[in-house]
């Protein structure tokens, strides 16, 4: 460590105990003035960096980490939380970097192993970060997060006996940890055991799942069972996790209107429309708008309270509807063809949303595969997000771009209701394609949302959707043979 002089000392000790004490304002005061009297003291910049790190001044907290490392090129401490930012980032090569350079350092740091095995499983190479969570076991036994993350590779390469055995280690270490308790129901709903898996999936509500917020959710949410008696209550029922959730849960709020509730519903705008369309007895609310309500719960709790089993999922044929003359409309000003069979297609979900990553098609390489099927049929895209080079694309293939007419899910849902067959990835588009009872393909990864389950081609959640899955990660080619395969038979 570099030295610093004695008084520079003393006013590091003090910020040191303010922020033993959480005490965030003074200790950075003290680093302050430990950096003034002493302009090389790198101990003062990491921890005001950790100061700004805790508090989600990450851009700042970058800047304190890298002048103490500047200053002390072997500031081990000062490399992780770098790298950690770097990864936050998206800057996987300056994540590395940190991190392999914190080895180098010292090879003994298990949680420099688990940093590394992280980075790699966030960008899906989880062969990789395979041993290096084995290496951070080994050097800690007592590892929460490395078990955890270890057991998560198992998962997400449908290895699901091995995940169990090290999540439940990972729960011997911390009996409490809300993470693999999560992941654990995550396995219960593949394998199809809803009635304990969507009790177990509570444990998303933890801060160490959720994060700070979720959503709408007012929170914290009113944590009823099944046996609550809610007649003549309010109930508020908020959007919660992606679009496509809150499509494929509204199915369940019949259920509670039975039960003589008032429900007040959030969902985001873009849904609204359609959905005020379908449930017209139910009051769809903005988010913040001044209500009063006895009980609140995400969308996702109504499995749960409802008692469902895979076996009594409801509306699994249709359950979305559109106005007919708005579908006559619809079909009339965009020239819908009327004389071969009409396939819409969607090959990604929101540019912003990183968990699609995987489950994303190239639309060219879609449309390679669509090509063979020469003149059987018209082919619409009804992708919402698109790039310039995309649009471009669908013009040189002849493919009628519907997608920019869409503005929200009502008109989504018209342009499904004028296909004869969809073809989508995992996204909100095929969970209203199911919704809305028409004919579709899902394409879907290896790893599959809990929804689709681990096995087979169809699923009692949309009854009119045929599941084309991966053999293997990225593995799309094999998808796209089967589905030649398929619409050759439907065409």
């Amino acid at each position: 460590m570099k030295t610093s002089t004695a008084d520079s000392l003393e006013y590091l000790k003090l910020g040191l105990l303010c922020k033993s004490k959480n005490d965030a304002q003074n200790a950075e005061l003290y680093f302050k003035k430990a950096i003034e009297i002493d302009p090389l003291c790198s101990d003062a910049y990491e921890n005001i960096g950790d100061l700004y790190k805790e508090h989600h001044f990450m851009q700042d907290a970058k800047k304190c980490y890298a002048m103490a490392i500047k200053l002390n090129p072997n500031q081990l401490t000062s490399y992780i939380p770098l790298g950690q930012i770097y990864q936050g980032d998206n800057d996987m090569q300056s994540a590395l970097f940190c991190f392999e350079k914190a080895l180098e350092i010292n090879p003994d740091i298990a949680q420099t192993y688990t940093s590394i095995g992280n980075l790699y499983f966030a960008d899906g190479n989880l062969t990789q970060a395979k041993p290096y969570y084995q290496k951070a076991i080994s050097l800690n036994p007592a590892s929460y997060e490395s078990y955890n993350n270890f057991a998560s590779c198992f998962m997400y390469q449908n290895k699901l006996k091995q995940a169990k055995k090290y999540y439940k280690k990972a729960l011997e270490i911390n009996p409490k940890g809300s993470l693999s308790l999560y992941n654990l129901s995550l396995i219960s709903l593949l394998e199809k055991e809803y009635i304990s898996g969507f009790n177990q999936y509570r444990h998303r509500y933890s801060h160490e799942v959720r994060g700070s917020s979720l959503g709408g959710v007012a929170y914290p949410p009113t944590l009823l069972t099944p046996n609550d008696d809610i007649s003549e209550k309010t109930l508020y029922i908020s959007h919660e996790q992606g679009l496509g959730d809150t499509i494929q849960f509204i199915r369940f709020l019949p259920f509670f209107l039975e039960k003589n509730a008032h429900i007040l519903c959030y969902v985001p705008p873009s849904l609204k429309k359609l959905f005020e369309y379908n449930y017209p007895e139910v009051e769809f609310v903005l988010p913040k708008t001044n209500i009063s309500f006895d009980y609140n719960f995400p969308m996702l709790e109504a499995p749960y309270l409802l008692g469902t089993s895979y076996e009594t999922i409801p509306y699994g044929e249709k359950y979305i509807r559109v106005h007919p003359e708005d579908a006559a409309a619809f079909q009339a000003k965009h020239d819908i063809c009327k004389t071969k069979k009409k396939i819409g297609i969607c090959y990604r979900g929101s540019q912003g949303a990183n968990a699609v990553k995987n489950r994303s098609l190239e639309l060219e390489y879609l449309l390679s595969y669509l090509n063979k099927l020469q003149g059987s049929f018209e082919l619409y895209s009804l992708q919402y997000e698109r790039t310039p080079q995309e649009d471009a694309l669908l013009k040189a293939h002849n493919v009628n771009n519907l997608g920019v007419h869409i503005q929200d899910f009502y008109d989504t849902a018209l342009g499904i209701d004028a296909m004869d067959l969809l073809i989508s990835i995992d996204t909100s588009f095929l969970h209203l394609c199911g919704a809305m009872g028409k004919e579709s393909f899902a394409l879907v990864k290896f790893s599959p949302d809990w929804r689709w389950g681990l096995q087979g081609s169809t699923s009692k959640w949309y009854e009119s959707i045929t599941i084309i899955r991966q053999k293997a990660m990225g593995d799309w080619e094999n998808v796209l043979d089967t589905l030649l395969v398929l619409l050759k038979e439907k065409l």
